[in-house]
């Protein structure tokens, strides 16, 4: 995304926070198995790298950096990762994320933006999609095979199992045994063949682009 600052990062950043926040609470209260609780703290994990690369870039670009410390110090404690009773802390970042988006003052504005920026838009959409269904599929593939005697027992199997389908790999594709984890198989695979084509597409795209150019 071009700009650090733009309504559309706001709107992953904001997902995401509502997304750590989410797991947070499954973790806490829905989830007994210690390897599903596992699966969301490895994801929770890569989020908080995401959110402090968003800090620094933040302090970086702040013309003053005192200022930007007055609430930015919550986010940067609250986004790492091995300070887990500090976790709750990234209800701020949401808080404010929203106090920006309302800023804009105008949902036809922010709409307005999607519409001129179709690539970014397309691209958020694609994000989106594919880090929902990973993320579900790997946490919620322990529960479903967990009495079925399946290999999928552990979170590293879990999360492995959940990227070898978004590649279509078909040594995957055999290890589910319940139901409900043959589905999530066949929509991890779905969505990694989105992910694909729109990998694909940017690609000529961008060769359509440079060959005008020539």
């Amino acid at each position: 995304m071009k700009d650090v600052g733009s309504p559309l990062y706001k709107v992953v950043l904001l997902f995401l926070s509502v997304y750590v926040l989410s797991a947070l609470i499954a973790e806490a209260f829905l989830f007994e198995n210690a390897e599903t609780r596992r699966v969301l703290q490895y994801i929770d994990f890569g989020v908080c790298l995401l959110f402090l690369i968003d800090f620094f870039v933040g302090l970086w670009k702040a013309p003053q950096k005192l200022s930007y410390m007055k609430w930015g110090w919550i986010d940067l404690i609250s986004s790492i990762p091995a300070v887990d009773p500090l976790r709750w802390g990234r209800l701020s970042k949401m808080v404010r994320i929203v106090r920006y988006l309302r800023a804009i003052k105008s949902l036809r504005i922010l709409l307005s933006h999607l519409r001129a920026s179709k690539f970014e838009t397309l691209s958020l959409c694609v994000f989106l999609l594919v880090f929902i269904t990973y993320s579900i599929s790997a946490a919620m593939i322990l529960e479903f095979e967990r009495a079925t005697g399946s290999t999928i027992s552990t979170a590293e199997k879990a999360l492995w199992w959940a990227f070898l389908n978004l590649l279509n790999a078909k040594t995957s594709i055999s290890e589910a045994r319940s139901t409900e984890g043959v589905l999530m198989t066949i929509l991890l695979n779905k969505m990694g063949i989105l992910l694909f084509a729109y990998l694909n597409s940017m690609i000529v795209a961008w060769l359509v682009v440079q060959r005008k150019k020539t």
